[in-house]
């Protein structure tokens, strides 16, 4: 997994290094303008993406994510605080943050990460 660790950890929730089936659009973007993309890990505040193109800073999205504990995708509207090109290839990583959730949602998240993260 690549990872640069010149950047400082900033996140203040716990979060699970898991892949995950993401799919997002554009705020605006029509709802069958979806894009695939691949969450390399989430907490409970946001996730880091593996996507495809280049997404600028503040792009706001609705994130679609498998979390594997979750009975349907949990859906975000996030916003992209961070973006790194990876060495090779076209892909980028990015910060989402997330913005917006139903409960629902934030509770499938919280239940996936409290049942990952091994108890000390």
């Amino acid at each position: 997994m690549y990872w640069n660790d010149d950047f400082p950890e900033r996140r203040q929730q716990q979060r699970v290094n898991m892949t995950m089936s993401v799919q997002y659009r554009g705020i605006r973007q029509a709802s069958n303008s979806v894009v695939s993309a691949i969450s390399r890990d989430i907490s409970s505040g946001g996730a880091r993406l593996l996507v495809n193109e280049f997404i600028s800073v503040f792009t706001r999205l609705i994130l679609e994510i498998t979390v594997p504990s979750a009975p349907k995708p949990v859906r975000a509207v996030s916003k992209i605080t961070w973006v790194r090109k990876r060495p090779y290839g076209e892909q980028y990583e990015v910060g989402a943050q997330f913005m917006e959730m139903s409960e629902e949602d934030k509770r499938g998240v919280v239940d996936f990460i409290e049942k990952s993260v091994p108890r000390t």
